[in-house]
């Protein structure tokens, strides 16, 4: 017998199963460029890789920068380095698989 966890609904539907890789929220904030052209945040225990995600955007339209080339981030060991324009406010969202 294998050990994992299968969560069924209402219905008796399986709707998730211990193969489902499901994510975890982690942080939210808003910073605001800087002279240097960006802004630093901790975040303990993130490094670059897969397992991090990281959108920028306000919600409900999360992907609001996505066309603007001057805002991007980078994710960073125990950091995420959020560059854009002086004055420019721009809101953050982790998560984590």
């Amino acid at each position: 017998m294998a050990d994992g966890l299968e969560v069924y609904n209402a219905s008796g539907t399986k709707i998730i199963s211990y193969t489902d890789r499901l994510i975890r929220f982690v942080a939210t904030g808003t910073v605001t460029g800087g002279a240097s052209g960006y802004a630093d945040v901790t975040i303990t225990g993130m490094v670059n890789d897969d397992t991090w995600n990281v959108q920028l955007g306000d919600i409900p339209r999360i992907f609001t920068y996505q066309s603007i080339p001057s805002v991007y981030f980078e994710k960073q060991t125990n950091n995420l380095r959020i560059h854009s324009g002086v004055g420019e406010t721009v809101d953050y969202y982790v998560f984590r698989v």
